[in-house]
Parts: C-alpha cells; sequence; structure tokens
C-alpha cells in the first residue's frame, strides 16, 4: 500500500526494470566519461613529466649559479620548494683516447639527477662513483659494477653506469659523477623542485629578483607541462576539450531521462486528475533522479578506475620499465568533481520534464499526444516523376517526423558521440604532428663520424663501408656525407659491436663512434607511453559513445512496445515492422553522424587555432575519422535495434496493448 506519493518512485522503479537499467547504463556512461577524461589528462600530465625527465635526465625545475650564502638560505627555507641540492663541476681528467669530465653532487642534488642512471645505483659517499658506459674501456680494460679504478689519483668503486648521451660520445669526453658532501660558497650551482601546488610563476619571478637572470637556469619543457594553465593556447584546448565532454555527458543523461519521462506523461495526468499537486509530480521524478544517481555515480566511478588500472597494466607490459610509471593516480578531487556535475546534470535534465508534466493539463497527458505533432497537409506535385517510396520506409520517415522531440534527443546521442569521436582523433593528429613528437624520432643505433677536417678518397670510404657491412651483428649502413649510421641485428650486443668497430675501422682510420642506443630507448618509451595513452583515451571515448547509441535508440524503441504492437494488431506483418524500425535506426544514424561530422571538424579547427602558436603545422581536414564515424553510425544504429526487436517478435499482443 502506498500511504504517500514520493513511493511511487520506487515502484516505478522496480516495476519497470528494464527502462531502470538502461537510464542507470546511461547514467554510469556519463560519470565514466567525465572522471575517465579527468583522470587520463592527470594521468597523461605525469606521464609527459616522466618522459621529459628521462629525456634530459634530470628532475630539477631551476638551476641558480653565481649565489651567496643570503640566496642560499632564501631558497633552503622557502616553503614553495620542496628539495635543493649543489652540483658543480671538476677538472677534465684525458684516459686513453678520451676524456672524463669530474662532476660532484650532494644527496639533494643526486636525487635529480636519478633519471641519468642507466644502471646500478647513485653514489652515497665520495669513493663511489658511476660513468659513461662507452668510456668505461678508455678507463680500465674489462671494468664494471663493482669493480674498482683509478682516477685523477683516487680511487673510486664503480656502483652504477649512466646512459650514453649523443653530445659526450660526439666530444669524446665522457662523465663522472660522484658524491661531495662539503661545497664552498658560491661553488657549482642550486638546483631546485618547485612544489606542485604552488604558484610556479610567483616562486620563478621571486628567484628572478634574487638574481642576475644569466645566473638562472629555468628547465621550461618540465615547467610547462607541470603548470599548463600557465600557457594560454594549451588552457584554451583544455577548456574546450572539458566543455565539450560536459556537454556530452549532460545530453547522456538528458537524454536517458527526457525519453523516460516524456513517454509517462499519461501516467503524470492520472495522477494530476486524482489530486496530485505540481510540487508533488516533480517530487517523484526528483526522488527517481536522486535515486539512481546515487547507485549510479559510484559505479561509474569505479568504472572508470578501472580503466586507467587497466592502461597501467598495459603500460607495465608493453614497457621494460612500465611498472616505474606510475599513470595509475587517484585524484579525489577530479573524482568528486565528476560526482557534482554528473548529479547536477542528473537533477537538472530531471527537472524540466518532471516542470513541464506538472503544468500540463491532466486531459491532455492522459490522452497521450503531447509529443505527437499533427503533419501539415502538402499537395504533391509532379507525381508521375516521384518515385514510390516503399510502405516501411514511408512509415519510418512518418514516424520520425511526427515526434520531432523523441527524433531531437536520439541524434543528439549520435552527434555528441561523433564529435567527441571527430576532436579527439583531430587532436590526436595534430599532437603527433607536433614537434614535441619529432623531437622523439629516433636515430640508427650506431653512428660512426669521420673527421672533419680530412679528405676522405671514395675509394677509402667505400672500404669503411664494407668493414662495416662485414661485422657480424650489423643489419644495415646507411652512408651519409661524413657519417655511416649502421643497425644492429642484436641490440643488446651494442658495446661489443663497437669495440669490434674499433679493432677494425678504427685501427686504419681515424673516426668517432656514437651509441644512441639509450637515447633511443628512452624515446621510444616515451612515444610508446604518449601512442598508448592516446589511441586508449580514444578507444574509452568510443566505448562510450557507442554504448550512448545504443542505449538510447534501445530506449526509444522499448517505451513503443504498445504502439508497435497496435500496428501489428491491424495487420502490419512481422517483416514489414522490421524493415520500419531498422529504417528509422538508419535515418538516425545517417542524420546524426552527418551533422556529427559537421560540428566536429568545426570544433577540430576550433582546436587548432587555439594550439596553432605552440604546434606549426597545417590543420589536417580528418577524413579517415569522418568515415569511420559515418560508418560506425550507421552500423551502430543497426544494432541497436535487432535486441528489442527480438523482444517484440515474442510479445504477446493483447497483453501489451493493454498495459497502462
Amino acid at each position: 500500500m502506498i500511504s504517500s506519493y514520493k513511493q511511487i518512485s520506487s515502484k516505478y522503479l522496480k516495476g519497470n526494470l528494464k527502462r531502470t537499467i538502461l537510464t542507470l547504463i546511461g547514467i554510469i556512461l556519463s560519470v565514466a566519461l567525465i572522471s575517465t577524461v579527468g583522470l587520463f589528462m592527470k594521468g597523461s600530465q605525469i606521464s609527459q613529466m616522466e618522459s621529459i625527465k628521462k629525456i634530459n635526465g634530470h628532475s630539477f625545475h631551476v638551476g641558480i649559479s653565481n649565489y651567496d650564502e643570503a640566496l642560499l638560505n632564501k631558497i633552503k627555507y622557502n616553503p614553495q620548494i620542496v628539495s635543493f641540492g649543489l652540483m658543480s663541476q671538476g677538472g677534465i681528467v684525458p684516459v686513453g683516447e678520451a676524456s672524463v669530465q669530474m662532476n660532484f653532487a650532494d644527496h639533494g642534488a643526486l636525487e635529480f639527477l636519478t633519471y641519468s642512471l642507466d644502471d646500478g645505483k647513485l653514489p652515497t659517499n665520495d669513493r663511489e662513483a658511476v660513468v659513461d658506459s662507452w668510456v668505461l674501456p678508455s678507463i680500465k680494460k674489462g671494468l664494471q659494477i663493482g669493480d674498482s679504478f683509478e682516477l685523477d689519483g683516487k680511487t673510486y668503486q664503480l656502483v652504477g653506469l649512466l646512459d650514453n648521451r649523443a653530445f659526450t660520445q660526439k666530444s669524446k669526453v665522457g662523465r663522472l659523477l660522484t658524491y661531495k658532501r662539503e661545497f664552498a660558497m658560491g661553488e657549482g650551482r642550486i638546483l631546485l623542485e618547485i612544489n606542485q601546488k604552488a604558484n610556479v610563476k610567483e616562486v620563478l619571478e621571486e628567484i628572478k629578483t634574487l638574481t642576475a637572470e644569466e645566473n638562472i637556469d629555468i628547465n621550461d619543457q618540465l615547467i610547462k607541462v607541470m603548470n599548463p594553465e600557465s600557457n594560454q593556447s594549451i588552457l584554451a584546448t583544455l577548456v574546450i576539450v572539458i566543455s565539450i565532454v560536459v556537454i556530452a555527458t549532460v545530453v547522456v543523461i538528458y537524454n536517458a531521462f527526457q525519453i523516460s519521462v516524456v513517454e509517462r506523461m499519461k501516467q503524470f495526468g492520472l495522477l494530476r486528475s486524482i489530486g496530485a499537486t505540481r510540487k508533488q509530480i516533480r517530487q517523484i521524478v526528483m526522488r527517481e533522479a536522486v535515486v539512481l544517481a546515487v547507485i549510479a555515480i559510484p559505479v561509474g566511478l569505479v568504472c572508470s578506475l578501472l580503466a586507467v588500472a587497466a592502461l597501467q597494466f598495459i603500460f607495465s607490459i608493453i614497457l621494460e620499465d612500465g611498472a616505474g610509471i606510475s599513470f595509475f593516480h587517484i585524484d579525489w578531487q577530479i573524482l568528486f568533481i565528476s560526482s557534482i556535475i554528473t548529479l547536477t546534470a542528473v537533477l537538472a535534465s530531471s527537472y524540466y520534464p518532471a516542470f513541464f508534466a506538472g503544468r500540463i493539463s491532466p486531459l491532455l497527458a492522459i490522452s497521450s499526444r503531447l509529443s505527437i505533432k499533427k503533419e501539415a497537409i502538402k499537395k504533391q506535385k509532379n507525381n508521375a516523376l516521384r518515385k514510390p517510396l516503399s510502405f516501411p520506409l514511408s512509415l519510418a520517415l512518418k514516424n520520425v517526423k511526427r515526434n520531432k522531440n523523441r527524433y531531437t534527443i536520439t541524434i543528439l546521442s549520435i552527434i555528441i558521440s561523433s564529435v567527441l569521436f571527430i576532436t579527439f582523433s583531430s587532436l590526436m593528429d595534430i599532437a603527433f604532428a607536433s614537434k614535441y613528437m619529432k623531437d622523439l624520432s629516433t636515430q640508427s643505433d650506431l653512428t660512426v663520424y669521420l673527421k672533419q677536417d680530412r679528405d676522405d678518397s671514395l675509394v677509402e670510404r667505400q672500404q669503411i663501408l664494407e668493414l662495416l657491412k662485414s661485422l657480424e651483428n650489423v643489419s644495415e649502413v646507411k652512408e651519409q656525407d661524413s657519417s655511416f649510421e649502421i643497425n644492429l641485428k642484436d641490440t643488446t650486443q651494442s658495446l661489443v659491436t663497437v669495440a669490434n668497430i674499433e679493432q677494425t675501422v678504427g685501427i686504419k682510420h681515424s673516426i668517432t663512434i656514437v651509441n644512441y642506443m639509450d637515447e633511443n630507448k628512452v624515446k621510444r618509451d616515451s612515444e610508446l607511453v604518449i601512442k598508448v595513452l592516446v589511441y586508449s583515451f580514444i578507444t574509452v571515448i568510443s566505448l562510450i559513445g557507442s554504448l550512448n547509441i545504443l542505449n538510447t535508440i534501445t530506449i526509444s524503441i522499448i517505451i513503443r512496445r504498445k504502439e508497435l504492437a497496435a500496428l501489428k494488431s491491424i495487420g502490419m506483418s512481422q517483416r514489414d515492422l522490421k524493415k520500419m524500425i531498422i529504417y528509422e535506426a538508419l535515418i538516425y544514424g545517417l542524420s546524426g553522424s552527418l551533422q556529427g561530422i559537421f560540428f566536429g571538424c568545426i570544433l577540430s579547427y576550433i582546436i587548432y587555432l587555439a594550439i596553432s602558436d605552440v604546434v606549426k603545422i597545417e590543420w589536417p581536414i580528418p577524413y579517415e575519422a569522418c568515415f569511420i564515424t559515418f560508418v560506425s553510425a550507421l552500423l551502430i544504429s543497426f544494432l541497436s535495434v535487432l535486441i528489442p526487436l527480438r523482444k517484440i517478435q515474442k510479445d504477446n499482443l493483447i497483453d501489451v496493448i493493454r498495459e497502462q
């Protein structure tokens, strides 16, 4: 027994379980969409920061040279600065045909240099050291981690290897890094890291007032990624992207509620006729919205976290050091904002139809003619030239025309999903054509440079080329102006191959060998992380958009069971009914995809204009994304009617027509 109008909400939700589940799915998809976008952006920021640190070989934000005690104390006791350290360079010590640059750092500075470490560990005292792996043979034959060696009159234990950098190999000046506890005032430079929660711009301005600008070395790349709001172009792009996602979220939820509420106008009319007030009608619908939101929002957040966790798992599989990439980052602020936006969208989208239902005449609501618009009768001309349409197609067109509200709501889902896919696909193309991605392009595995001041004959160059090709681990050799680019069969044997080249070619010719293996590995990993992030995000957007279209069209068909049963009862065959419904779905798909392609291209161009100051490329028209959108919309629209069609085929006509 119902003692309150509010109890009608729970009775309806339980009595119409399938429609309730479909509405829940719409809300779950919405909150999952917006929270996933937020978490992806946060994770992308973290992974890009890690990528920049690995490429640069350090993680400090600012370096300050020519400092005094007052400046050092201001840095030391500044709450906006997380950590700092001191680092200095010593002399250059000759070792065979190469040299070694001495570098000293305290514990704070060494923490910033972990990204340069390729193997082993960093030194913890002044008797331990790490060096470039390519310079090991010059220091001591057969030198390995754990061995001791003497350099510049002091004995060190080798505890780790630094990654090979091209500039050190070209100049033949390797790096040695060791620990130093005490630094003279003004020696070397201060390395510092700014708190991510601080106002980075204000901290940098404050530092600039403490010393001359030429004494300050700012890690611009890292700071721009850490503080994206400082870049107007990136900020504008983020605003556009987030706005699209929020609009998509509101539309998805509005679709689910609007279709459900509009089709229940007769029930609201009956309640109004027996004395229910406008406020009570609104309370019934709002209570349903709150119950559904309370159930769906936590589920959507969990789905979003599972998607990000799955991405973290993928990283751990495809990358050698994938476990070190902390992409899975639970940001409670993002989850809270996602929940608030979704809850607001649920309440807003359910309030309007409930408010409308409360204001209408009970008699009109009971007649169920509020959502049906009578067509204007138009006189047909040139009938002889007009090819007659099939009956199911003609009826499908009339069904679409007679209920503009349902038509608009249904294609909105397709338009939003299409716009999301095209916009993010275009953004992906722009990102992959950016200077940052071009900087990640890899070199050959090894490059052999000839001395610039000598004019080698063609015969001599041909001899070098043949010698390089004859080496066992060499798969390909490309001759350039003054160098030979070499790709290896087994990249793990790069050091052995370098030694072989020195023993064969290096004895007869003056050459410099640069091993790009370490730099290439960092660049490949960084590029792979970006691609996995982008393609995973596009996949999530596509999946949520597809499920949204399926959900909306499925609801649209299910709520018309009584109408479709009436058509069958007056003689319409099951085959013609099936054709009519399929035609309707294809009309939705065709109209929605074309409009989505139009608006998607416009938005992608707006985003291009927003970031044109950063990315100097021409706007690529997203032909491929448009084609995929068009075909997918038609296919998903077709598939979305198959499940409800099976249900309709099994319905008992009399029972369905008698349903209230």
